[in-house]
């Protein structure tokens, strides 16, 4: 992830550590087996530690306020282990042993942290695997007492709750957009997710939470904008977590992330920057009036309902 200058770097960073993370931890977020900190100053610290400290404090290494005294490659490397932390690609937990270890603070030592990690998830492997032993016992009863084989029951994930159905079918037509003179009007109802996009996205090697907000994304007709709180509510995350998801898309624009703005209706992000100031703030602002949807420029913002109508 590249910046055009440290303003926007140390913007990101400060939401990194002081809302992405915090809000995922308080919704205690699935995306971790624990959240050991809550709060900003110590997701600043595990990560400072572990990116510029790494075998000490990371004042030992640098000034404070790191903000202020951090480089580019710094910051980059710090908002990227957030993300990673956020995509639950990285372990908190591991990480904060790791940092507390570092400051000779009595705790459990990495390797064990990561044997609790590993018990854990192997512990809700087994209930799963019970579960679905429990629901294979249910339909051989089924079948024993209807003398017919019980229809294959489709496993319940995330991807196929956002897409009830992968078979094709004839595309639906596309309700027009609402007209710039009347911006009130209803919006539309949900897009199919074309067949071949949604494998696309679903084969992809990005996480499953990133995955479900592309696909999630794919709902949003053409003509209407959602937000980036509006999307959380759907997927039961956080509206930092989905725009965090959402600034590297892979599938634009297939995939409409120009169709996201803020929940006060304000631009938003695009190309990995934010607001009418950012450098692609004029192609999202293009993109979204082809489309019909209402922008002033003036205040920065869309005009219109909030298209929220996510299955």
């Amino acid at each position: 992830m590249s910046y055009d200058n440290m303003e926007a770097l140390r913007d990101e960073w400060k939401r990194m550590y002081g809302e992405t993370l915090p809000s995922l931890a308080l919704s205690k977020s699935s995306v971790q087996d624990s959240w050991p900190v809550h709060v900003d100053h110590c997701f600043g610290r595990i990560i400072l530690d572990n990116v510029i400290g790494r075998d000490s404090p990371w004042l030992n290494k640098l000034k404070s306020p790191a903000v202020k005294n951090m480089t580019s490659e710094q910051l980059e490397a710090c908002i990227a282990l957030g993300t990673a932390i956020a995509e639950g690609r990285e372990s908190l937990p591991l990480l904060d042993a790791k940092s507390l270890q570092l400051r000779g603070k009595k705790q459990q030592k990495p390797a064990a942290v990561l044997a609790n990690s590993k018990r854990r998830r192997e512990d809700r492997s087994d209930a799963n695997d019970s579960n679905n032993n429990n629901n294979n016992n249910n339909n051989k009863k089924k079948k024993e007492n209807t003398g017919s084989a019980p229809k294959k029951k489709r496993q319940i994930d995330i991807k196929s709750a956002l897409t009830p159905s992968t078979t094709v079918k004839a595309p639906l037509s596309t309700p027009a957009a609402p007209p710039a003179s009347d911006p009130n009007v209803p919006p539309p109802e949900s897009n199919e997710v074309d067949s071949n996009l949604h494998h696309l996205i679903t084969t992809s090697d990005l996480t499953p939470f990133r995955q479900s907000v592309l696909l999630a994304l794919c709902q949003v007709p053409s003509g209407s904008f959602t937000s980036y709180a509006a999307m959380a509510g759907h997927l039961h995350s956080s509206a930092r977590a989905v725009g965090n998801a959402l600034r590297n898309n892979p599938f634009a624009p297939r995939v409409p992330c120009h169709r996201v703005v803020a929940a006060d209706k304000k631009l938003g992000g695009f190309g990995g920057e934010w607001g009418m100031l950012g450098k692609h703030a004029g192609e999202k602002v293009r993109l979204l009036r082809e489309e019909g949807v209402v922008v002033d420029t003036g205040r920065g913002r869309v005009e219109g309902l909030t298209w929220n109508a996510f299955r």
